[in-house]
């Protein structure tokens, strides 16, 4: 009883709020910007003071139908949620913004263990965990040209970003390293690190954008929150930098992004017989939309669109992952009548070193491939149901295990 008066308890304000929403809002609950309403008409006036609340929730459910380790199914779920700070509608602190991120993950490691494959089926898989990813102060000077930022973040917050890959779900669309989820490892996504960023916007379509942070984050053992911070020779330094062209039209909007990425720790690099040195890649992206829908405005999404990436090591005698090309199209409203639905379909070629390589059974050792088919449908303003189809070659680099065909479900929820 004890325990039910408790959960009562805490739950009847969020209740009697959106009850609330409910009588002041006249529209229906499925036409709201946000499942928990406007909070009594407090959220406008809250960002209207210079505080932000987020809140997101991703539910996945995945299932190996055939190839790879084992058949079977899994799921992943991420909740994060955070805040941000306008200072200068807060205190008159002119361009200062704060931000705050927190994830709460479990699942596991559930498609790798299915699939065997390099890169996760899952974006969101990560080692269970309750870990900060943002906290961080950041300040922009000269009518927003130059931002300024030292605290914690991930590195691909920034780096390596294209907009049309986002739409995928494999973790191969997003950061290019691997790394093993039970070791330590760069200060990407679940991870995060110490860091300090900087960049400048002088117009004309161009942004250039750098920052130096620590380079490898202790294991999720040893550091299940991001806290732990380590800057030493072990861990080292990672820098980055990349410089990136948009354009509005030419006919049609586009950008191209050229980065570099140099780590210069020596934890977990001697072991191959290179130099005991950190590692570095080298990349390019390019973004185009190649059709719009007749009738939509110069901002609208609704047409055909296509991105690539490439990733080259430039230390391949150290570096698990020598190349990482990932390429494909999206198409905004293909079905009639849902203009905020996307379709995509992307591929992927991942290529191992050759030591990494001298390691694999099979044969064409070093190489795996997969074809991802997807489909985002907005159901409400809030709520995104994302059927998504998967099939990996060669899972793990050769031909040892057989191909595996992923079947996968998300659903976002943003509150």
């Amino acid at each position: 009883m004890r325990t039910r008066a408790l959960v009562f308890c805490a739950f009847f304000p969020v209740v009697t709020g959106w009850a609330e929403n409910a009588e002041l809002q006249p529209q229906p609950w499925t036409q709201w910007d946000l499942a928990t309403g406007d909070w009594n008409r407090n959220r406008a006036l809250l960002e209207d003071q210079g505080s932000k609340f987020i809140a997101t929730y991703t539910s996945q459910t995945w299932g190996n139908v055939t190839g790879g380790i084992q058949q079977g199914a899994t799921y992943a779920g991420l909740l994060q949620f955070g805040a941000e700070l306008d200072f200068e509608k807060l205190v008159g602190w002119k361009g200062g913004s704060f931000c705050t991120t927190w994830l709460w993950i479990y699942g596991g490691n559930p498609t790798t263990s299915l699939t065997g494959a390099l890169f996760p089926a899952s974006g969101i898989e990560a080692p269970n965990s309750f870990r900060a990813l943002d906290l961080w102060v950041q300040q922009k000077l000269f009518d927003d040209v130059l931002t300024l930022r030292a605290g914690m973040f991930n590195a691909d917050r920034d780096f390596t970003v294209s907009q049309g890959a986002q739409l995928f779900l494999n973790s191969a669309f997003g950061w290019p390293i691997l790394y093993d989820g039970s070791l330590g490892g760069p200060p990407s996504y679940p991870f995060a690190a110490p860091g300090l960023y900087a960049a400048i916007e002088p117009g004309g379509g161009w942004t250039f954008r750098a920052a130096a942070m620590q380079g490898v984050v202790w294991p999720p053992s040893e550091n299940p929150t991001n806290f732990y911070w380590r800057i030493n020779r072990d861990n080292g330094l990672l820098f980055l930098g990349e410089a990136q062209y948009a354009w509005a039209s030419a006919p049609l909007p586009g950008s191209v992004q050229l980065g570099t990425m140099l780590e210069n720790g020596y934890q977990d690099y001697v072991s191959r017989g290179g130099d005991p040195w950190g590692g570095s890649y080298v990349y390019g992206i390019v973004d185009q939309m190649l059709w719009r829908e007749p009738g939509t405005g110069t901002d609208a999404q609704q047409g055909l669109a296509c991105f690539g990436r490439l990733f080259v090591s430039g230390t391949p005698d150290r570096d698990p992952l020598g190349v990482l090309f990932n390429s494909g199209f999206t198409w905004g409203g293909l079905v009639p009548g849902r203009e905020d639905d996307t379709a995509g379909l992307a591929f992927v070629w991942a290529r191992l070193t050759s030591a990494e390589s001298a390691e694999l059974a099979g044969a064409n050792r070093g190489n795996e491939f997969m074809i991802e088919a997807t489909y985002e449908a907005q159901l409400t303003p809030w709520f995104e149901l994302q059927p998504d189809l998967q099939f990996i070659m060669q899972p793990g680099g050769s031909t040892a295990l057989p191909g595996a065909l992923v079947l996968g479900l998300s659903a976002t929820i943003d509150f």
